[in-house]
């Protein structure tokens, strides 16, 4: 069979001609910001991404939990009326949230920051909750999309968001090259990413006008497993990646943080889009399989497979030219950015594999054992905070047993998720 001929079998298969139009957009909606970061990194110093790190670190904690995990439930509902239902009473909860988090800022704003280390934040903070509502909003309409299996609004809808994140960054750096233009651009690109999927949602208004307080409460019931057991999961594990921005912060500094922040974006960003991107179609096949109680162990080895025969050159190439390429793309300033990527790039790695596979137990609707990984990830990662902090190792020596300690975590958590798919558990 030649070239040409495998190529055409590969994209009749749905999931692999749905990944390469996620993929492809992912990977535009990465390059843009990539290739912007090699002029903001002349724009902006050390010091100023550094705040941006602890701005992005507490929407990130908070994102994934605005929602009370009740966009899981979109493709999950029983029929479209049901879906509008769910994406309703997603929104609300952002809404809610979003101001109750304005309200605790407003009581314990020195408090939070003094906690954090975010003291040059100020009352920027309160871009926070707006962040978190836009968030919020997003995670509805992008599992309001994948139901509908529209992959090419989504792919859009990241294009849009990356590219006008980086055109305000730049633009408002060369008239203000402090971190409030940063921050600015980060929140407007939100709402720019959200219009191109409101669009989508909106063509159901029909459905939307009938919607019933009665039938938001029976959704909210149906699928009360999500922001009662499978919310702390996810929030652990988002506070476990994010705590280290607000750790080496207050004890190593905010270049050092902003150095750290940078290697953690633009390696993560590669490896995050195949995995985010694969873990959504991962997710709908999984959802479909679940309702008629089937096994998914061959998917979930396929799915692995191909997550491998991605990652491991991807992962062998920036390992050996990631220090020279970080000082040559965003200057010589930059160079220990790209040093302390190197450190991180196995273990993103392993994430990289875990995180689509480990959407089985949202699938499967095993959130008490998610909920267990997922406190094992932060126990470890809060261990050897307190043992950096105690011995007070360096920073490199801080991300060597961070990256060490990830890696053998994640290999055990793949495993636990192959007996989930095979429904041994």
């Amino acid at each position: 069979m030649g070239f040409y001929d495998r190529i055409k079998r590969l994209l009749k298969d749905d999931f692999n001609r749905n990944f390469a139009t996620l993929f492809s957009g992912s990977v535009i909606a990465q390059i843009i910001p990539l290739l912007a970061s090699i002029l903001l990194a002349r724009i902006y110093g050390p010091a100023e991404f550094g705040v941006l790190a602890i701005f992005t670190s507490i929407v990130m904690i908070f994102s994934s939990v605005v929602n009370l995990r009740y966009e899981f439930a979109i493709p999950l509902a029983k029929d479209d009326n049901e879906a509008v239902t769910v994406v309703l009473l997603s929104g609300l909860v952002a809404i809610i949230l979003s101001a109750l988090l304005t309200l605790i800022f407003l009581l314990f704003q020195q408090s939070i920051l003094a906690l954090i280390g975010g003291e040059e934040l100020g009352n920027w903070l309160f871009l926070v909750p707006l962040a978190l509502l836009l968030s919020g909003i997003y995670n509805c309409l992008n599992y309001f999309s994948i139901r509908f299996k529209k992959y090419r609004v989504i792919a859009k809808s990241n294009i849009v968001r990356s590219s006008s994140n980086a055109g305000l960054q730049m633009a408002l750096g060369l008239l203000y090259a402090k971190f409030p233009s940063l921050l600015i651009g980060y929140v407007v690109s939100l709402l720019f990413g959200n219009s191109q999927m409101l669009k989508g949602f909106w063509r159901h208004k029909e459905v939307i006008k009938r919607v019933t307080i009665a039938e938001i409460k029976g959704a909210a019931f149906r699928f009360r497993k999500f922001p009662l057991i499978s919310i702390w999961g996810i929030f652990l594990n988002n506070l476990s990646v994010n705590i280290n921005n607000f750790f080496i912060s207050r004890f190593f500094g905010p270049i050092q943080l902003g150095l750290y922040s940078y290697s953690y974006r633009y390696i993560n960003a590669p490896l995050s889009l195949i995995s985010s991107n694969m873990g959504q179609l991962f997710y709908q096949v999984c959802a479909d399989k679940a309702k008629s109680g089937e096994k998914v162990d061959k998917e979930f080895i396929a799915t692995l497979k191909k997550l491998l025969i991605i990652c491991i050159p991807l992962f062998l190439v920036l390992y050996f030219i990631i220090e020279e390429l970080f000082a040559f793309a965003f200057g010589e300033e930059w160079r220990m950015a790209g040093t302390y990527a190197k450190i991180l790039i196995p273990l993103f790695f392993i994430r990289t594999v875990f995180g689509p596979v480990s959407l089985i137990n949202a699938a499967f609707e095993k959130q008490v054992l998610a909920l267990g990984m997922q406190f094992l990830i932060f126990f470890v990662n809060i261990s050897i905070l307190f043992y950096t902090f105690y011995n007070k190792i360096t920073i490199l020596d801080f991300l060597h047993l961070y990256t060490t300690c990830g890696i053998l975590v994640y290999i055990v958590l793949v495993f636990v998720c192959y007996l989930v798919a095979s429904r041994k558990i």
